[in-house]
């Protein structure tokens, strides 16, 4: 399994290496670093496809920063295994508490431990879950999220962020063009949340171009209104000169029909559940309902973003 990272994380200057140098062999990109705080720093910029890491640091220890990378919405889902030589069956419980996918206690076999990698970022690269162009959480993540608020009981904001027009953008300049503007619209996304939104977030995506974000409630009027400026500012670079002066393309409609598309803008339905909108079905129905409602609304320019009044 080539050109798959793993981080090594470990205090002794000894481990690191020798864990770097077996699994160079196998071709995979080791990152050695010595303490949890250089791993923050080294995953605000880059993620890794695996960590693996000691329980007992200095500083931010093992346990604190598995925590840490779990709550992060950024970097909840690289696998953790821990290499530690605390045995304990309670420290083994704990870590796989916090979140952990697996604990092998030294001193350790290297093949074991090869092992034990290959089959942990197989599973990560095959999770279905996962949206294979974004690689954001797809629809079961989604339904699992709204479902564990609701039980937990806090207000919070579920916003469905659909592209206006997009299909005509595939039309006339492909599929590949058409993915570019999805993952940029899923960095955009994931940006203006962690800008806005504070670390309180889930982002899925539902498939093609439609995106859920949860936030706080007080948060999303200010991120909503940065994803649509920004999108209207970036989206032009996504089209020709000629096109962007225009500020259209022709294309045929699904009638078969010659008609002009405008450019791309988003549409940002935010809904808030509460009353009788208290099951996941009922709100993605909701917030869909809202969109195509916003969908609709005659001489509307660019990017928009409309809250349910009716709840």
């Amino acid at each position: 399994m080539p050109n798959k990272t793993v981080m090594v994380v470990d205090d002794d200057p000894n481990v690191g290496p020798l864990i770097s140098a077996v699994l160079k062999k196998y071709d995979y990109n080791v990152v050695t670093l010595y303490s949890g705080e250089e791993v923050l720093n080294f995953l605000s910029g880059a993620k890794p496809d695996l960590i693996l890491m000691d329980l007992r640091m200095p500083g931010l220890d093992g346990f604190a920063l598995c925590k840490n990378i779990r709550a992060n919405p950024d970097t909840h889902d690289i696998p953790i295994v821990i290499l530690s030589g605390v045995s304990e069956v309670e420290a083994k419980i704990s870590t796989i508490e916090l979140g952990a996918d697996d604990f092998i206690t030294k001193p350790f076999d290297v093949r074991e431990l090869r092992a034990r990698i290959n089959r942990i970022i197989k599973r990560k690269t095959a999770d279905v879950s996962l949206n294979p162009l974004t690689h954001l959480p797809g629809s079961p993540a989604i339904e699992e999220e709204v479902t564990g608020r609701l039980a937990a009981g806090a207000p919070f904001a579920f916003t469905y962020i659909d592209a206006d027009n997009f299909k005509a953008y595939n039309d006339v300049y492909g599929y590949a063009k058409g993915d570019e503007v999805i993952k940029r619209i899923a960095a955009l996304l994931a940006d203006s949340a962690k800008t806005c939104s504070g670390p309180d977030y889930f982002l899925g995506h539902i498939g093609g171009d439609d995106f859920i974000l949860i936030t706080a409630p007080d948060k999303i009027d200010t991120t909503a209104k940065t994803i649509a400026e920004e999108f209207d500012r970036l989206i032009f670079s996504f089209y020709t000169d000629e096109d962007s002066r225009k500020g259209y393309i022709t294309t045929v409609d699904r009638n078969n029909r010659a008609r002009n598309f405008p450019i791309m803008s988003l549409t940002i339905a935010i809904i808030i559940p509460r009353g009788v909108v208290r099951h996941y079905a009922k709100i993605v129905e909701t917030a869909a309902e809202l969109k195509h409602y916003a969908k609709d609304m005659r001489d509307r320019k660019g990017s928009i973003f409309i809250k349910d009044r009716r709840l």
